[in-house]
């Protein structure tokens, strides 16, 4: 204020004059804002100097920090009939806009399994006569800041994929 021993006082009005205050003559949020809750903020800012008022519109756009876990919305459990390898897309949701999330694997049988496009499978069609009827894997997902994990289990069913066969016995038929 031009005026010599002025003092100004501010008030605020507006849409969201409720998320904001003003301590020592500066303007800000009450609390922290959050992109994926709201956005953008606008406030109308009126300074008095007990005679004349002046008002200044001002608009607070949030810009998205990635600061959400991706989520996984695939499937844990997977039940898959031998000589298959059980494609499984690997799903996940990140709040995050523009985010990019990248998978990896871990666990005890993390060597039989792979990810190409996003899909997990197996690298050898499964046997249940081999005896391994069931596989454990852990999928991370990984969006560059922060990580989710989901651990994934096949279950191998049984086919009848095998035609009998005779004892190998010599009969002597006299």
């Amino acid at each position: 204020d031009a005026d010599a021993g002025s003092t100004v006082a501010y008030s605020l009005s507006g849409a969201d004059a409720d998320d904001f205050e003003i301590v020592n003559n500066t303007l800000a949020l009450k609390e922290a804002a959050d992109f994926e809750t709201k956005s953008s903020y606008a406030v109308t800012v009126t300074a008095s100097d007990g005679e004349n008022t002046a008002t200044q519109a001002v608009t607070y756009t949030i810009t998205d920090a990635n600061d959400n876990a991706p989520v996984f919305t695939s499937n844990a459990a997977v039940s898959i009939v031998e000589n298959t390898k059980g494609p499984t897309l690997l799903e996940t949701t990140d709040a995050d806009t523009n985010s990019t999330v990248s998978y990896s694997l871990s666990g005890a049988d993390a060597d039989d399994f792979e990810i190409v496009n996003n899909t997990l499978a197996l690298k050898v069609a499964a046997d249940f006569e081999s005896g391994k009827t069931a596989y454990a894997v852990t999928v991370t997902a990984d969006d560059g800041e922060n990580t989710a994990t989901q651990a994934v289990t096949y279950t191998i069913t049984d086919s009848n994929d095998n035609a009998p066969v005779f004892a190998d016995v010599n009969y002597d038929i006299s």
